[in-house]
């Protein structure tokens, strides 16, 4: 398993800087982060649009696929991506934590406001789907910020909440089809169908290209999400065209591909024969990796997480 040192290069709770995109030449460069993209980070690449900013001191870094030149160059649906670079969540004292969560729940805001048409306020509702294995540390971080959400759905009909200004906030886990034997996006679908959201927020564990990205990038889109493509189990999309109404991927890498952290420790070795290394770990069977203190860390992740949907949508706090 990864040791804490392997997470920053510097071995320091510092935000990375945003890295170059994966080289075309690694195996297997399995990522679910658009900022780790070919061609993600020219912002002259055709069909693309690149805008740095930061918010309470965290640097955000948005990029819009524009056109199919774009998705061509990205690898990426025709979209919004959002990409939060933060200190590596473990590490954070409680300034750093709130600097991010203000972060966040500030394009969450923006990004629904811009998917809905219309300001975030007392009537807009929300249905956040906690996307994946709770029984499974790297794959628990849906779930467990689905567990700490302030729901509100079942309060807004009685008014107890108008005073507050609050959005109705409803949540659903909808587990693995391994658990339940019905895709994720038909047991969201049946939630939406009764909840009548105007947006979904899809929060799910991703998959990362770098080591330094794991626990310390947080990603957003507005292109909705398939659940398991980041280490190749394509499941059901959950998007606008299958659930109805726009969807909010939100996520955090919590695991690397195997194959990829062979490929850069011998490649920054010096290894002579990379065309060799490329053929044996194509042929062979790749796992991923998830840091040894995983549950530590997607524990204060989904805290994170929880705390900047609840501030999004609790328009005067609660």
């Amino acid at each position: 398993m990864l040791k804490n040192s392997q997470l920053n290069e510097d071995n320091s709770p510092s935000a990375p800087a945003p890295a170059p995109a994966s080289r075309s030449s690694s195996p297997c460069p399995r990522t679910d982060l658009a900022c780790e993209s070919p061609g993600a980070v020219n912002s002259d690449a055709a069909g693309t649009k690149v805008r740095n900013r930061q918010i309470s001191g965290i640097q955000i870094s948005c990029l819009e696929v524009l056109s199919k030149a774009g998705e061509a160059a990205t690898g990426r649906r025709r979209g919004t991506y959002v990409t939060l670079y933060c200190p590596l969540m473990k590490y954070m004292d409680c300034e750093e934590s709130e600097n991010i969560t203000e972060a966040l729940a500030a394009m969450l805001r923006e990004m629904t406001e811009k998917l809905c048409g219309a300001p975030v306020g007392r009537s807009t509702r929300v249905l956040v789907a906690g996307l994946g294995n709770r029984f499974i540390t790297a794959d628990a971080l849906g779930p467990r910020t689905a567990d700490k959400l302030a729901v509100t759905g079942h309060m807004m009909e009685s008014g107890l909440l108008d005073a507050i200004g609050c959005s109705s906030l409803c949540a659903v886990h909808p587990g693995v089809m391994g658990q339940t034997g019905i895709e994720a996006f038909a047991m969201i679908k049946g939630a939406a169908e009764y909840a009548r959201p105007d947006v979904v927020i899809a929060v799910d564990a991703l998959a990362a290209r770098s080591t330094r990205r794991l626990a310390s990038t947080i990603q957003l889109s507005d292109t909705g999400i398939e659940p398991g493509s980041g280490i190749g189990n394509r499941r059901g999309a959950v998007n606008r065209e299958s659930i109805g109404c726009p969807v909010i991927a939100l996520g955090v890498p919590t695991v690397v591909d195997s194959a990829t952290l062979v490929w850069d420790a011998l490649e920054k070795a010096g290894c002579d024969d990379m065309g060799r290394l490329r053929e044996v770990l194509e042929q062979e069977k790749s796992f991923f990796v998830s840091p040894k203190d995983g549950d530590v860390i997607c524990d204060e992740v989904s805290s994170v997480l929880a705390a900047a949907i609840n501030r999004a949508f609790q328009t005067e706090g609660l």
